[in-house]
């Protein structure tokens, strides 16, 4: 019987009023499948998987806290693969109940309200991967004042009344992916792109700020176009990049801030220049990881979601609401074909 950690595909399609070939679909990130559906079977794996961790007390799983991660839906291995992965495994540990709720990527309104719906259904702390809106703000404070605990992840909310933040320094990750281009280049001048996902997120916007402040102080003979705005999607990049090399042939290197690699790479293999543009991203997957291998990628800025997972949800596991404000920068890695790892 096919099983995901330690739960049984049929026993989450009961769970979750699904068929098996739904759940079999959503665990193998196939396409078809609406997020309200994808959500509700992540969340029936974690609580199975919770539910079966041999070293928790049956008596104590009445007891666990349920933690809500507040994730884009279609963001990616970087989410998908790697950081839900991370969370079933940290909330066994942890002895937390995890609800996973995937959200349309950019959309302000929509999360401001799954955060109020995750207050409503007694959520013991909100975890999220935030925007930068008003919407969003309101509703995490409210959540605070309502007593949820509320922590971002990855991307932080400034002005926020949030309790805490884990990611890594974007503005440094940004700073360290523009001397890596400009050391690679070796002096060759050029045009270098740069690829984000939204405005919204302000993981992109630090990222795109330290990478221009090293470009232009240390590799004055860059230069450094116009941000290319591709909503994290892979065909959104593919046209949008495809039409930047076109117009700029001159294109020595190239930064993806977010996701969508697979686009990046097609455009570039289509024009036969994947070995010729430098280019550095975020994320190693199992997407990224052949095309690191193959020198298609050059580096890969990575930050670790297991330790991501388990030190969110050690904050949610403090006395005392001790994490108010506190903020928990994690390393990151280069990641270089020399140096890959599973």
């Amino acid at each position: 019987m096919a099983k995901f950690g330690g739960a049984k595909i049929t026993d989450v399609a009961r769970e979750a009023g699904v068929s098996t070939a739904t759940v079999d679909r959503v665990l193998n990130r196939r396409v078809g499948v609406r997020a309200e559906t994808s959500e509700r079977v992540w969340s029936v794996v974690a609580r199975l998987n919770a539910g079966k961790s041999s070293h928790v007390p049956l008596h104590l799983v009445q007891s666990k806290k349920t933690i809500d991660f507040l994730v884009p839906a279609g963001a990616g291995p970087s989410v998908e693969e790697n950081l839900l992965n991370a969370v079933i495994d940290a909330g066994r540990t942890h002895n937390a109940s995890i609800r996973f709720h995937e959200i349309d990527r950019f959309d302000p309104e929509r999360l401001a309200n799954h955060l109020k719906i995750a207050v409503g259904n007694g959520s013991d702390g909100i975890a999220l991967q935030s925007l930068e809106h008003p919407s969003v703000k309101w509703a995490v404070d409210h959540a605070v004042k309502a007593g949820v605990p509320v922590v971002t992840i990855q991307s932080d909310l400034s002005g926020s009344r949030r309790d805490g933040f884990v990611g890594i320094d974007n503005r440094a990750a940004g700073r360290s992916a523009g001397y890596l281009i400009g050391r690679f280049l070796a002096g060759k001048k050029g045009k270098v792109a740069i690829v984000a996902g939204s405005y919204l997120y302000s993981s992109h916007d630090d990222r795109e700020i330290g990478f221009r402040r090293v470009c232009r102080e240390d590799f004055p003979d860059l230069e450094v176009l116009d941000l290319v705005l591709g909503n994290d999607d892979a065909e959104d990049n593919y046209a949008k990049v495809g039409q930047l090399l076109d117009h700029n042939p001159d294109i020595v290197g190239l930064y993806n801030i977010g996701s969508g690699n697979r686009g990046i790479i097609k455009a570039l293999k289509e024009r036969n220049i994947e070995k010729d543009v430098v280019f550095i991203t975020h994320h190693l997957t199992s997407k990224s990881r052949p095309n690191l291998l193959n020198g298609t990628i050059d580096a890969v800025i990575h930050q670790d979601m297991k330790k991501l997972a388990n030190l969110v949800l050690k904050k949610f596991h403090m006395e005392d609401r001790q994490i108010t404000s506190e903020v928990t920068i994690m390393p990151f890695e280069i990641i270089l074909r020399e140096n890959v790892f599973e």
